[in-house]
């Protein structure tokens, strides 16, 4: 099975989950483009020239590499953490 995102003005609208054969092309959507689909993809991502970019997480996060990327590290001591936007910093849960 390989999934194909349905694509309106750069963003994915839709996804669908289709099973490709030689006389079985996959269909085609006059309200979008489709494109194959990585692992993690889902509505809301972008697509621009071949690459998808996740949603915005938080305002004050960076996209570098395509990538979404905290203002500050997350704490590597193993224990639990969760992004506070109002601090901008990284809170134990």
């Amino acid at each position: 099975m390989n999934k194909y995102a349905i694509i309106q003005n750069g963003l994915v609208i839709n996804y669908i989950e289709y099973e490709t054969q030689p006389d079985n092309p996959p269909p085609s959507f006059e309200e979008g483009t489709i494109a194959v689909l990585n692992n993690g993809i889902g509505v809301g991502y972008t697509y621009n020239d071949g690459v998808f970019t996740a949603p915005q997480p938080y305002a004050s996060w960076v996209l570098v590499d395509n990538k979404w990327i905290a203002p500050t590290p997350m704490p590597t001591d193993g224990k639990f953490y969760a992004w506070d936007e109002l601090t901008a910093s990284w809170k134990q849960m």
